[in-house]
């Protein structure tokens, strides 16, 4: 049996310079997720038969990355929401501002001609366009932040079903599990009861 391995012959997705997007599509296609593609359409991309895409995501792809990959897309659409919002959001400031200059301009031009009314109608205006961008910024000041809770996500459960099965069998593997899990400041709280 003189398989791969043993002959030292690299893998060509593992030399292919668009390794991180291949590996990013295998485990996307996996999951039918947006940016994902089949192993074999991964493998008519590459020029390499489906067989070595499956043996190479076997070998070569962790539940690390899977997770990491899984968690950067589900979070991306929330983060591309949170920029364009605080774009949107510097552009209005950007346009009051603007606003509020202008007036301010026809303010002192009116002062300068001496047109009273004209400069107290100019100073109405202002106030107006101060208390928009007043409440524009107190709408807009609240910070946009993206939370991923473990706690509930599906890998998590069904992580937690495994480990109570795994329990069940091998009663005295739950005091070692539990130990870790706090030495790794996992909550186990819940847990406690569940294991």
């Amino acid at each position: 049996m003189a398989g791969n391995k043993g002959s030292g012959r690299k893998n060509t997705i593992s030399i292919h310079p668009e390794k991180n997007t291949i590996i990013k599509q295998i485990v996307l296609g996996e999951h039918d997720l947006p940016g994902g593609m089949s192993k074999a359409q991964v493998a008519k991309r590459i020029g390499v038969h489906p067989d070595s895409v499956s043996r190479y995501r076997k070998d070569h792809i962790t539940e690390e990355m899977v997770r990491s990959i899984l968690a950067e897309a589900r979070t991306a659409p929330v983060d591309e929401a949170t920029r364009v919002l605080n774009d949107e959001r510097i552009d209005v400031a950007r346009t009051y501002e603007t606003l509020a200059r202008r007036v301010e301009k026809l303010i002192t031009k009116a002062e300068e001609n001496e047109d009273d009314g004209f400069a107290l109608a100019a100073m109405n205006g202002l106030r107006k366009v101060l208390k928009d961008i007043a409440t524009m910024h107190g709408k807009m000041a609240t910070s946009l932040s993206v939370s991923v809770t473990l706690a509930e996500s599906p890998e998590w459960v069904t992580l937690k079903s495994i480990l109570q099965a795994v329990c069940d069998e091998v009663p005295e593997a739950r005091e070692p599990l539990l130990r870790h899990m706090r030495h790794h400041v996992l909550s186990v709280t819940q847990e406690d009861s569940v294991l």
